[in-house]
């Protein structure tokens, strides 16, 4: 009784000596592209859903337990700057309707205009605020410099550079930075009215330093990486200085800058150092000279490396490129 039984084909030497084509290994890519981009939603939405999460658990934390005012002078504060900026909150909230829209509404040079009001917005606060309202604070003259020198940085960022272009995803940082703008914008008032306060003593957007860095935190979560960092670090500062009165900040100062660095992570070496200049400011939490003096020398150190990258990019015959890279 005989069988028939096929064998596999066996390779010869000079077959296996073939190299292989593109069509060959396009499957093997695509298959790797496909597992990579299902591992990277898997994580956003993790990120995403826990987020939401806390979001939601600390609003409902303030609506059954309403917080008071840290001190009445600072209660006195927002009091009188509300009435001496009248109505100057309608121009402020104004504006940041032009900048949700701008950056949503993604056009030829709509992020330099985003970038031109952000300056605006940071030279009014840091003018306004720390040089007249609340000029009697501990380093307000070193705040009022650091808040003018972040409208600079935006100038040079948005304009001069365009290292920084708007284009919100529907993604993990796309809608952390729609929430984060929302809380900026209307949640940290509406919890202080839930709370009690009069509507003259709030804590509004172009008045507060606090709420406008949490609508900025936001906006830098709209950004396609990466975003640069000289412009994250003052803001950082000011966040972890308030931290210890004003956990609301601190608490999305920390998202922000996590998920931003987990984001344009570019190197192990590079996210790494990030990751411990960061946790060394969060050590220095509520220390405002150190964190001060911490984010303007790395405000130096980061932008002389921009500086010294274009420099060397022309030496080599290239034409000098911002940090932000364009493509999506």
């Amino acid at each position: 009784m005989s069988t028939n039984t096929e064998k596999a084909p066996v390779e010869t030497p000079a077959e296996r000596a073939v190299p292989r084509t593109d069509l060959d290994t396009q499957g093997e890519r695509s298959r790797t592209q496909d597992s990579r981009t299902v591992r990277h939603l898997f994580i956003e939405g993790v990120g995403l859903a826990a987020a939401l999460f806390v979001t939601v658990v600390i609003y409902v934390f303030f609506l059954v337990h309403p917080f008071e005012p840290t001190s009445r002078s600072l209660f006195l504060i927002f009091e009188r700057g509300n009435t001496a900026i009248w109505p100057m909150q309608f121009v402020w909230y104004a504006s940041a309707a032009a900048m949700v829209g701008l950056a949503l509404w993604h056009r030829h040079r709509a992020s330099q205009l985003i970038c031109l009001l952000a300056s605006v917005v940071f030279a009014w606060v840091g003018i306004v605020y720390f040089g007249l309202i609340d000029s009697g604070m501990h380093l307000s003259w070193v705040w009022a410099t650091t808040f003018i020198l972040e409208a600079i940085l935006f100038l040079v960022a948005g304009i001069v550079r365009h290292d920084l272009v708007f284009a919100p995803r529907w993604n993990l940082s796309g809608v952390l930075g729609a929430v984060v703008i929302s809380v900026g914008l209307v949640g940290f008032p509406l919890v202080e009215v839930l709370s009690g306060y009069p509507l003259h003593a709030l804590t509004v957007f172009g008045l507060s330093p606090c709420t406008t860095v949490i609508f900025f935190f936001g906006l830098f979560l709209w950004a396609r990486p990466p975003v640069p960092k000289y412009l994250l670090l003052l803001p950082l500062a000011w966040a972890l200085t308030s931290t210890p009165s004003d956990l609301t900040l601190g608490i999305v100062a920390v998202i922000t800058v996590g998920v931003l660095i987990w984001r344009d992570h570019t190197s192990i070496r590079k996210t790494v150092a990030a990751g411990v200049v960061f946790a060394v400011m969060i050590a220095f939490l509520g220390h405002d000279d150190l964190l001060i003096g911490i984010a303007l020398v790395l405000v130096a150190v980061t932008f002389a490396r921009t500086i010294w990258g274009d420099a060397q990019r022309l030496q080599v015959g290239q034409p000098p490129q911002p940090e932000q890279r364009l493509s999506s």
